[in-house]
């Protein structure tokens, strides 16, 4: 059963990565619409996250951190995201925490 979890948590940190990057995402079918509401529920999370802060293919990005256990990325310099289990969470006021999972946090301006 943790196995299982396990798998559930990579899937949702890989895809609050390719939904707050530049580029044209997409999303699998099965994932959408097969794994569970749960999965489907963060999934259009993010999608919104991305429509809403006008996240597209040409989207700037800087890196703010990438180590073993952390990475973070302001994007657009509208989104702001963490993967990894390092604890970490951009300064400023402007932002408000969008959706988190395990292993991944959003923010938004």
């Amino acid at each position: 059963a943790y196995r299982y979890l396990f798998s559930f948590a990579q899937l949702l940190q890989g895809y609050a990565y390719i939904l707050t990057h530049p580029g044209i995402p997409s999303v699998f079918y099965d994932h959408f619409y097969e794994w569970g509401e749960s999965i489907h529920n963060q999934i259009v999370k993010l999608m919104d996250i991305r429509r809403r802060q006008d996240i597209h293919s040409r989207s700037s990005i800087r890196i703010l951190e990438a180590q073993p256990n952390l990475y973070s990325a302001i994007i657009g310099e509208k989104v702001c995201m963490k993967l990894g289990d390092g604890s970490w969470c951009p300064s400023g006021r402007e932002w408000t925490l969008a959706t988190s999972g395990h292993r991944y946090a959003v923010w938004k301006k």
